[in-house]
Formats: structure tokens, C-alpha cells, sequence
């Protein structure tokens, strides 16, 4: 890789880390404590993993859903800057054999996942707030240390 694309993929996953961890109105790492979760029957503890996939997960029209949720439409426009693509119409689109690319899938792969992140934000932030660990397949675990902060 060169120094170029380096810096580069430093820039989003920067980028990335902020839009998906910060809350409105909030700096970031500036959240109170997590609220006690309540009891599932399932989920004694209360708490929440969340694991990222890998390439090889990719479909067609895989982020289409997720560009309602706050800062996802964000993402995409940052990724587009950084890549010199429309990664969106890639990952929203109907083209399969864009998506089999290695150049595209990852990238698609890496900002859908941390779309996803933005719809269970909102959909059920406990899950967020009780997250224990984060653990990704090839490509996934960089949107896991995106998630988690490292």
C-alpha cells in the first residue's frame, strides 16, 4: 500500500470512528455511563457483542436501507472523496459484479457495516451502550476497531 492510500485510509476510518460513535451534541468519548440494561431471557446480563462481517457477505442493494439513519449518507460522501468512486451507488445499486471486485467489496463492506451500526443506534441503543466486545472476519475487523475505538 502505498503512503498515498495510507493516509488516505487513515482519513476514514477517522472519519468513520466519529460518525459512528458520536452522538449528537456530544464529544467524542463524552457519554455518561452506560444505564442499567434491562434483564432478557435470553441475555441475563444485559450486555451485547457485536461482530462485523468479512468480504464475502456482500449482496446487491446491501446499504439501501441504511442511508435513512443519521450520518450514513455522510459516510458515503466521505468514502467517495477518499476512493475516487461513488462507493454508494455501489453498495445501494443493482451491479453484482461490481460488488465481486476486491477494490470495491472491502470498502462497501467496511461502510455498510458501520451504517449498520448507525440503524441499531437508533433502532435500539442499549445495544450500543451494553456492547461488551466487537470482533470482525477479515475486512470486519477493521469496522470492529472503528467501533471500538482503537
Amino acid at each position: 500500500m502505498t503512503a498515498s492510500s495510507r493516509g488516505k485510509v487513515r482519513s476514514l476510518v477517522s472519519l468513520s470512528r466519529t460518525l459512528s460513535t458520536n452522538k449528537p451534541g456530544s464529544a467524542a468519548g463524552d457519554y455518561p455511563p452506560p444505564a442499567e440494561a434491562p434483564l432478557l431471557p435470553n441475555n441475563p446480563s444485559g450486555c451485547s457483542v457485536l461482530l462485523f462481517p468479512g468480504q464475502g457477505s456482500q449482496f446487491v442493494g446491501m446499504g439501501r436501507g441504511l442511508l435513512k439513519y443519521p450520518n450514513v449518507k455522510e459516510m458515503f460522501t466521505v468514502a467517495q472523496k477518499i476512493l475516487g468512486y461513488d462507493l454508494c451507488s455501489r453498495s445501494t445499486g443493482v451491479y453484482l459484479h461490481d460488488l465481486q471486485k476486491t477494490v470495491h467489496c472491502q470498502p462497501a463492506v467496511f461502510v455498510t457495516s458501520l451504517a449498520a451500526v448507525e440503524r441499531l443506534n437508533q433502532e435500539n441503543p442499549k445495544a450500543i451502550e451494553m456492547c461488551v466486545a466487537a470482533a470482525g472476519f477479515s475486512v470486519g475487523e477493521f469496522a470492529a476497531l472503528v467501533f471500538s475505538g482503537r
